[in-house]
């Protein structure tokens, strides 16, 4: 049904050599109609992906993996620190409910590797919402795991956000961190030594190209033509090894420079902002795999590379909060629907990148404005669809971005219908929608259709079986008054 050229995500997620098993994914569940965890599963499987790092502990998502010898990272949502950081024992339930029960001891369960308490709980954007019960919360679980005998086989972590730390000069040596974050940091790290855990961290050379006008976008896509920073007798070729050594700085600062170091979150977007482009993804992704494949290091690490990177993201996700801009929605590396988005060619090997096989959509029906009625109405009409379903490709610089008035109404007419499982009286907008069997796509703007999930079944049933009642109760009562 895509027409998107698929050649080597693999080598993502493989490196070569020793490292092979030292890339793994990020598995985002925020959608309104997410692909099934079956095949979400079998799309990691079927392209050799080893590691995979979740953000919850959806039972389904740890069903579907439950003998796959996928090793896994779960992830505890920020709503709940306040709760583990006051309780043990809620600690020890969520560690019976999520890691006990599923966790392989070389049988058919889950290969549980880590448990990230929170999910970038020291965002600067959060203030203090997270951040005075990460610790306490960190400390319970791993309580938990310890009287669980789980402790030596799962280890706690805490993944960092990039504006963790800062370098006002840009200047790696200068590197520290948030001053707010100091004393915190320090707990943090001496209980990660203690329990030898790694600092999990994001790096994201995309926000820092957006917001450092003093970052280039070849820097930043590991461009050999780049314009070098340098920093006293050190010389950087790239924006990742910037912020690499940035931490470096900051973890040396406070006495722990030698601490391993894993990337929680990398990646590149793919629509929603300008340069968020999948050939420019492309390009950082090659960039980004040749360069952890070289082993070269960085200036102030040569011979201790990140010993995980975690690719952001697997699927795009329509539900992501869209605060920091309308690119959030648009990580995946592939869409929605498991069609990979972009191609590589590391020069080793051609085996190419499986797609999602077999994925079930919705009829194939999209909602487009009617032409032959008043529009000066449509554009309220449009803006109201996009408060409560996904319209970021028509951001400035988005894939949707170029088409006009009223193709843009359109876009936003589908995007609600598609939302709400192709209702009818969701293609209504006061007469002036339209449903077509034509798709209405052009060029790089895909007016998508939705995921057939259990989510729209029982949408449709919902809306279906309450007007099959009132049929049969006016199907009884005529026979009741029929006269023989």
């Amino acid at each position: 049904m895509y027409p998107f050229p698929v050649f080597l995500f693999l080598t993502i997620l493989c490196l070569l050599g020793s490292t092979a098993d030292a890339i793994g994914v990020n598995w985002g569940t925020m959608s309104s109609h997410p692909l099934p965890p079956p095949k979400v599963v079998e799309l990691l499987k079927s392209n050799e992906v080893s590691k995979v790092k979740l953000f919850d502990a959806d039972p389904l998502v740890l069903q579907a993996l439950s003998g796959s010898n996928i090793v896994v990272t779960l992830g505890i949502p920020n709503s709940m620190l306040k709760t583990l950081n006051s309780s043990r024992k809620a600690a020890e339930s969520w560690v019976h409910d999520n890691v006990t029960r599923y966790f392989s001891h070389g049988g058919a369960g889950v290969r549980i590797e880590y448990v990230a308490v929170g999910d970038e709980p020291f965002l600067q954007s959060y203030g203090d919402q997270f951040h005075p019960f990460v610790i306490g919360a960190a400390m319970n679980i791993q309580a938990a795991l310890t009287k669980a005998n789980l402790a030596g086989e799962v280890k706690v972590v805490v993944p960092c956000s990039f504006d963790t730390f800062v370098s006002e000069s840009g200047r790696p040596s200068k590197g520290h961190f948030r001053t707010d974050l100091n004393k915190t940091m320090i707990e943090l790290l001496t209980f990660l030594s203690k329990h030898h855990s790694s600092f999990f961290v994001t790096i994201s050379p995309f926000i820092s190209f957006q917001q450092n006008k003093n970052i280039s976008l070849d820097f930043s896509l590991f461009k050999e033509n780049a314009h070098h920073h340098n920093d006293s007798l050190r010389t950087y070729k790239n924006s990742f090894d910037l912020s690499y050594d940035t931490l470096v700085s900051a973890l040396s600062k406070i006495g722990f420079p030698e601490i391993d170091i894993v990337v929680a979150r990398i990646g590149w977007p793919t629509d929603g902002a300008a340069n968020a482009t999948s050939s420019i993804a492309e390009t950082f992704m090659k960039g980004l795999i040749d360069h952890l494949h070289s082993k070269t290091g960085t200036p102030l690490r040569p011979r201790n590379r990140p010993i995980e990177t975690f690719i952001f993201s697997l699927l795009d996700e329509d539900h992501r909060s869209i605060t920091s801009g309308n690119f959030e929605r648009h990580w995946g590396v592939f869409t929605f629907d498991g069609q990979a988005k972009y191609h590589f060619n590391f020069g080793q090997g051609t085996k190419n990148l499986v797609n999602s096989q077999f994925v079930e959509y919705l009829a194939p029906k999209w909602c487009v404005v009617n032409n032959n009625k008043d529009l000066s109405n449509a554009s309220a009409s449009a803006l109201d669809a996009c408060s409560t379903s996904d319209c970021t490709a028509l951001s400035p610089g988005g894939s949707c971005s170029n088409i006009s008035w009223p193709g843009n109404i359109s876009y936003a007419f589908n995007s609600y219908y598609q939302q709400n499982d192709q209702r009818a009286d969701s293609c209504d907008f006061g007469g002036l929608g339209l449903i077509t069997t034509v798709d209405p796509s052009v060029d790089t703007c895909r007016f998508f259709v939705e995921l057939q999930t259990s989510h729209s079944t029982s949408a449709h049933e919902a809306y279906i079986f309450p007007r099959i009642i009132l049929l049969l109760a006016c199907l009884f009562s005529c026979l009741l008054g029929f006269k023989w």
